[in-house]
């Protein structure tokens, strides 16, 4: 609409309506100052599930039978490496690495190389159209080359899945190339598959030699007449102690010392994972603390300020480490987790003393482990199956797990397992959407209402320049009438 400016009475009309529709408009901006609260509240809430979820994942690590089970192996020499299994058994053994496995491999003589590899028509090596090659099962197949040039044989025994070896033209000298065949596993017993098969018969290429010798590798335990040999096929070695693979890097010379592995249980891997239990609980204690801030000088309030849920979470996630371990003390008491390192310092943070839990761990890893991955399973679950929020968790990994599932995803419920979980966290967030939703459509509403009033406000001030330039066309009128009459 065009500017309605008083041309009459000299008033800013647009200014005095913009004015008047800032009172009208104080119900609508007070609906966004909600809006904007609202958004900061389930940003801070989002923020907080964020950090419970990394903790439920660092307390589920503690749960599960690779970290307690895991075993650290390590190797005196770079002619050998060494890893474990969980649950392997621990132990030390050396040995020497006498020799590594070779793949077995054939060439045909330098008397009957061809001059071209492509050549089919110069350099044939084919005597027929066909050649026959034996299959692993010992029968025979023959085959045929697109050609009857070096280059064709190969990708004709290539694509034959059931030799034991594969094929390769290789030049051994100035303008000399003939057939290579080299097995497809390493080891005596494929080289021994190798050589029953024998070379492909049909070609003119001559009896073939062997280039390397297949043979298994080999690491020698002991030094006296009572020293046993452990060969494989590969350079790898399964359960040389249970659960312990070496891999064989280089043969040793007689002068070399032996290679001593070592295998025992990760207790420092296990401490990081404690540390990393500890330290994603304070991060949400620290995220808490952020959110729920309370106004200082001119730092605001947080989001979260005197937010009961927030408060219970802080509560809960420090009474798990006050409370102590049910039944793991003498004579079936309380313990403390203090006794495996973690505790609560004054400030209300968590705290692990690294030491205290291996020197616990190295006295009884059985009952360490309880302090963090035990629970008594419930009637109505799954026995042998922790559940959060179900069972009844006692060690400290457990407990946390479930505190922190049940505020942040929501758990299952093995008596209904088809009712649909919830979070805390979630549900706080859903209910505060779902108020921002609402309170934006009485925005989009009170939008409707104030363009309304805009255009009676605009049509009222025209009508006042209307009557008002009416009177001054009148009042001009009678001035000129009277100034007739004088």
């Amino acid at each position: 609409m065009a500017s309605i400016d008083g041309l009459i009475t000299g008033m800013s009309t647009t200014e005095t309506i913009n004015q008047l529709m800032q009172i009208e408009a104080a119900p609508q901006t007070a609906l966004k100052t909600k809006i904007s609260t609202a958004n900061k509240v389930v940003a801070a809430y989002q923020s907080v599930n964020s950090r419970l979820s990394s903790l439920a994942s660092a307390a589920k690590a503690l749960g599960t039978a690779d970290i307690w089970g895991g075993m650290k192996a390590t190797s005196s020499s770079a002619a050998a490496v060494v890893s474990a299994k969980a649950g392997a058994s621990a132990g030390s053994l050396s040995f020497r690495v006498e020799q590594l496995a070779s793949t077995h491999m054939t060439t045909g003589p330098a008397a009957s190389a061809v001059a071209s590899a492509t050549d089919a028509t110069g350099s044939p090596v084919v005597t027929g159209s066909t050649f026959d090659v034996m299959l692993t099962d010992g029968t025979t197949k023959t085959l045929t080359p697109a050609d009857r040039s070096l280059q064709s044989v190969v990708a004709a025994i290539n694509g034959e899945a059931d030799v034991p070896y594969k094929a390769s033209a290789v030049q051994i000298g100035a303008g000399k190339y003939t057939l290579q065949l080299t097995a497809k596993e390493s080891g005596a017993a494929a080289a021994a598959e190798m050589a029953a098969a024998g070379a492909p018969t049909g070609l003119s290429l001559g009896a073939a030699t062997v280039t390397v010798q297949g043979d298994d590798a080999r690491i020698k335990v002991g030094s006296t007449v009572d020293a046993y040999s452990i060969s494989s096929a590969t350079n790898t070695f399964a359960d040389v102690l249970p659960g312990v693979t070496v891999t064989a890097v280089q043969a040793q010379a007689p002068t070399d010392a032996a290679v001593t592995i070592d295998v025992s249980a990760d207790a420092e891997g296990i401490a990081a994972k404690v540390q990393a239990l500890v330290d994603n609980a304070n991060v949400v204690l620290n995220e808490i603390s952020s959110q729920s801030r309370v106004k200082k000088g001119e730092v605001a309030a947080g989001p979260l300020v005197s937010d009961s849920a927030m408060r219970k979470l802080s509560q809960d996630i420090l009474g798990s480490v006050a409370a102590g371990a049910a039944g793991l003390g003498s004579g079936g008491t309380t313990a403390s987790f203090s006794q495996v390192g973690v505790s609560v310092d004054r400030s209300g943070r968590l705290t692990f003393d690294k030491t205290k839990f291996l020197d616990a761990y190295k006295k009884d890893p059985a009952t360490t482990q309880k302090f963090f991955d035990s629970y008594q399973d419930k009637a109505g679950g799954t026995a042998g199956k922790f559940e959060p929020g179900f069972d009844t968790a006692t060690g400290l990994g457990r407990q946390l797990e479930a505190l922190a599932l049940v505020a942040s995803e929501g758990v299952v419920d093995p008596t209904n397992p088809t009712k649909a979980k919830q979070g805390t966290m979630q549900a706080l967030i859903q209910r505060n959407t779902a108020t921002i939703k609402s309170l934006n459509d009485q925005v989009s509403q009170w939008d409707v209402r104030l363009e309304s009033r805009k255009l009676a406000l605009q049509k009222q001030f025209s009508g006042l320049e209307v009557a008002l330039g009416k009177m001054q066309q009148q009042s001009s009128w009678l001035a000129g009438q009277l100034a007739g009459l004088a």
